[in-house]
């Protein structure tokens, strides 16, 4: 038994030590054991990233995915390119945020005695995962093997310095997702009437995997056939779900801190850790054509089993737990409060979380029925796109609510309804766009009117709160815009030249092209094709796209990307096969417009930094009642 693998078993036994004291109240054995189990796991990690920086090939998983060919930092990230160590750094993970929970909690009640239980029970069952799938296992354990001399290293898809920040974001996301999930846990358990603590923790899952979901999109974009930032992928749409389900959760919070959504809430935070179990799931299954897919893993049972069992565990809780039902008005007067609006917000949006996760369900269900159909990215959007347009509006009246009249607001709502139809109705071939168009300025104009009357605010941490809301509001609004514009209006420009045209200029429906040089370089059987070219559009860009041959990934192609404030800008050259004595004569490539894409990049960044604004005035709040 390697040393990692010690020091994998130490690591459980600890953390399930640890949740058995805190469970018999021996609160402080408990605290050292959760300790013992943070410093043990980064002492596992810290043995893994060792192996990969000095190539200990005595290790399956280093010999599997590193090289020395790979600089140190792409050593680095390839320990998360394989679910042996995807599984160790979300336990390590999930183990800090355990500890972090139980250090700020300087007296713990009932309630965090049992969550931290919980917790922990989460993170024995990550642990678990980690030892099957161990990281740590020798070459040596393989009849007849030797040392090997050279690593298989990873694919050149993936040497890009936006992919460890993609998959670190999305551990880091999950494993916040787990306090949640376990206080929830308590509070229905033990039929509490209040419980807190969890918000700032749902925040900042929440940007991270906000984070995740953004550099997705640019890497994506930097990838030849994946055909832009969004292509609902089946881990795509698992991954939108625990997106939705956390910003359910979060407008939930507010409603269910003055009494409501007793049990909804609790359960929409359990749901949301199960659902970062179930796209393991769903990546780990082998039955999807995806990039984002591992081969087959004897983990896929475990998932299954401890997803079903704490789904149930919850519901049954749930039902059990005494609360009186909300009611919802209907007067045209009363339709506008928030505990309405948020009411019909979170229906949308848990309609959109069914649609998220149906398209990868189906799909393994008929997949076991011998006849998969991976529904297209079309069922997706003609959903979508109806609720996010309701989203819209209500985001706007959320903003005026209280600020103006409800008369004046539903009078201007039935101007913008009517502008939308006259519009739909005169220019019909752009019906999507139109309508978002209104619901944009719609909100837009709310959010301003809002800032407006916020400036009146004279206390610090509100007025940093309200600002976080109107970032995220607003961050929303152009997200959503940007994807709607980007991809109705993206346009694709075919070039074909001959290698004796460098530096001629060609144009088509008004942009231009200039071939600067191609170049091919082989290495045993491997080749790459490096095309160069100065594309004159609202500025002139000199882009770069590659095109390799390897006998070990196949064909792999990796087009240059250009963000300008006028939208995105993609150079795709898909190459040709060519060997040292048959060199190619004529070159084929594409220039793909994405226009408004920065609509989208910049709405996502305000999305986060909103969010951010709301931690930090959570954390301002804190600190005065120390």
């Amino acid at each position: 038994m390697t040393a990692g693998n010690i020091l994998l078993y130490l690591t459980f036994l600890s953390t399930c030590l640890a949740g058995v004291l805190m469970y018999t109240e021996r609160n402080k054995l408990s605290i050292l054991m959760i300790r013992a189990s943070a410093v043990l796991s980064t002492l596992c990690v810290l043995l893994l990233v060792y192996a990969f920086i000095f190539l200990d090939f005595s290790l399956i998983y280093v010999w599997q995915h590193d090289s020395g060919d790979l600089s140190l930092f792409y050593r680095l990230a390839a320990i998360l390119i394989g679910q042996e160590g995807t599984y160790l750094v979300w336990a390590w993970l999930s183990i800090l945020v355990v500890l972090l929970f139980t250090e700020l909690n300087n007296n713990l009640s009932h309630i965090d005695r049992i969550a931290i239980m919980y917790a922990l029970i989460g993170c024995a069952f990550l642990l678990v995962l980690t030892i099957v799938m161990t990281p740590f296992n020798s070459i040596y354990s393989v009849s007849g093997a030797s040392l090997p001399l050279s690593g298989n290293g990873i694919s050149p898809a993936l040497i890009d310095i936006l992919m460890p920040i993609h998959i670190f974001t999305t551990l880091l996301a999950y494993a916040f997702a787990i306090i949640p999930a376990a206080v929830s846990l308590a509070y229905l358990t033990l039929e509490e009437k209040r419980m807190s603590g969890v918000r700032i923790y749902l925040r900042i899952s929440w940007i991270m995997l906000s984070i995740c979901m953004l550099t997705g999109g640019l890497w994506a974009n930097r990838l030849l056939g994946w055909n832009g930032f969004w292509q609902w992928d089946p881990l795509q749409s698992c991954t939108i779900a625990i997106w939705l389900l956390l910003t359910t959760a979060l407008h939930a919070v507010v409603r269910f801190n003055r009494g409501e959504y007793k049990r909804l809430f609790p359960l929409l935070c359990i749901s949301a850790f199960l659902a970062c179990l179930y796209t393991t799931l769903v990546a780990r299954s082998d039955i999807f054509g995806s990039i984002h897919s591992f081969p087959g893993t004897p983990t896929w049972w475990m998932l299954l089993i401890f997803i079903v069992i704490v789904f149930f565990y919850s519901v049954v809780y749930a039902l059990k737990h005494d609360i009186s039902p909300t009611t919802v008005t209907g007067s045209f007067r009363e339709a506008f409060e928030p505990q309405n609006t948020f009411y019909f917000t979170i229906l949308i949006l848990l309609i959109m979380i069914f649609i998220s996760l149906w398209g990868p369900a189906v799909y393994i269900i008929l997949y076991y029925t011998g006849k998969a159909v991976i529904l297209p990215p079309e069922y997706y959007n003609s959903f979508f796109f109806w609720m996010i347009l309701i989203l819209t509006y209500l985001t706007g009246i959320c903003m005026l609510y209280g600020r103006v009249k409800n008369s004046t607001l539903f009078y201007v709502l039935a101007v913008y309804f009517a502008v939308s139809f006259i519009l739909v109705i005169a220019v019909p071939y752009s019906v999507y766009v139109l309508l978002y168009l209104s619901s944009f300025f719609f909100v837009t104009a709310s959010i301003i009117f809002k800032v407006i009357n916020d400036l009146k605010v004279k206390n610090k941490k509100i007025a940093v709160h309200l600002t976080g809301i109107n970032l995220i509001h607003a961050g929303f609004i152009f997200v959503v815009l940007g994807a709607i514009l980007s991809t109705s209006f993206a346009t694709v420009h075919t070039f074909h030249y001959s290698l004796d045209e460098k530096g001629m200029y060609k144009e088509d429906n008004g942009l231009g092209v200039r071939f600067i040089d191609y170049n091919v370089e082989y290495t045993d059987t491997d080749w790459v094709q490096t095309l160069d070219v100065e594309v004159i559009d609202t500025g002139t860009y000199e882009m770069r796209s590659f095109f390799w041959k390897s006998p070990q990934y196949g064909f792999i192609a990796k087009p240059g990307v250009r963000h300008v404030l006028s939208g995105d800008i993609q150079l795709d050259f898909q190459g040709s096969s060519c060997t040292p004595s048959t060199q190619i004569e004529n070159i084929v490539f594409c220039v793909k417009k994405y226009p408004f894409a920065s609509l989208l990049w910049g709405g996502g960044i305000l999305l986060i930094v909103g969010v951010m604004f709301t931690i930090a005035a959570a954390v301002m709040r804190r600190k005065l009642r120390m």
